[in-house]
């Protein structure tokens, strides 16, 4: 299938490793111009030197805590600037966790800060310019299964995702003069450092073993395992390709069959 991907200017976030990288390697398959961006350099070069390597689409790398509002606007402009600015993919880091009772409000405001405001600030610097170009755009915010299944193990993971699954949707009615087409992306269990983290912080919670909390993790999709980051990478890949020209203010959930609800 021809996804008319090549040469295309990608932003994607947060993409040194994990999800975010396995995101960026595909659409430098499709012969797109990549730029991706994280806080570690080291983990940049890394990322950029194994997807340069393969010769299709360029890669470009940017150190930039997206948490950092200057950071984030001086990299979406220098890359709209350079290269042109065609699709947005806003992932960033999941926020820490624990039990309700010791959630001070300074850690629901870092986890804002690290999810929410980070992928609204990439989104309006984004949106703007695409606008302003008169040939539309794509954003795709990175939100998460939590935002619709709630998990106690979880919870700042849930208040952010629905933020942002509120606000993709809200942001497709704007954007749809201009054909910006957003939408929101709900990983579910994939095989990253972030389940780790989740099972451990059940194993604390719950007072289990690792391996138990892992197992139960996994027992909530009806594959019964964790997604390979390439399963999810191929669904955001065909959201900004030319095969998705109808889909905008919709929320996709990547996850095996977690999320129960309709």
């Amino acid at each position: 299938m021809e996804l008319g991907l090549k040469d295309k200017s990608i932003i994607v976030t947060a993409a040194s490793g994990g999800l975010g990288f396995s995101i960026a390697k595909m659409f430098v398959e499709e012969g797109a111009n990549v730029c991706l961006s994280g806080r570690n350099p080291e983990r940049v070069d890394d990322a950029v030197q194994r997807l340069s390597e393969m010769s299709l689409g360029s890669v470009k790398g940017y150190v930039c805590d997206v948490t950092d509002p200057s950071q984030s606007i001086e990299m979406i402009n220098d890359v709209a600037t350079n290269f042109g600015l065609d699709v947005l993919v806003a992932n960033s880091p999941g926020a820490a966790t624990a039990p309700f009772l010791e959630m001070t409000d300074d850690m629901w405001r870092d986890a804002a800060e690290a999810k929410v405001f980070a992928q609204i600030r990439l989104a309006r610097e984004a949106f703007g310019i695409m606008k302003s170009s008169g040939k539309g755009g794509r954003i795709l915010f990175m939100a998460g299964t939590h935002g619709r299944q709630p998990h106690a193990h979880a919870i700042t993971a849930g208040f952010s995702n629905a933020s942002l699954q509120n606000i993709s949707k809200a942001l497709s009615e704007e954007g749809g003069p201009y054909n910006i087409l957003c939408n929101a992306i709900n990983p579910g269990p994939f095989a990253t450092e972030r389940m780790v983290y989740l099972a451990e912080e059940k194993s604390r919670d719950d007072n289990i073993p690792l391996e138990e909390a892992t197992a139960i993790l996994t027992a909530e999709t009806v594959l019964k395992r964790y997604g390979e980051p390439e399963e999810l990478a191929a669904a955001v890949v065909f959201l900004a390709s030319n095969k998705a020209t109808y889909i905008t203010g919709a929320t996709f959930d990547i996850d095996g069959g977690q999320v129960k609800a309709l």
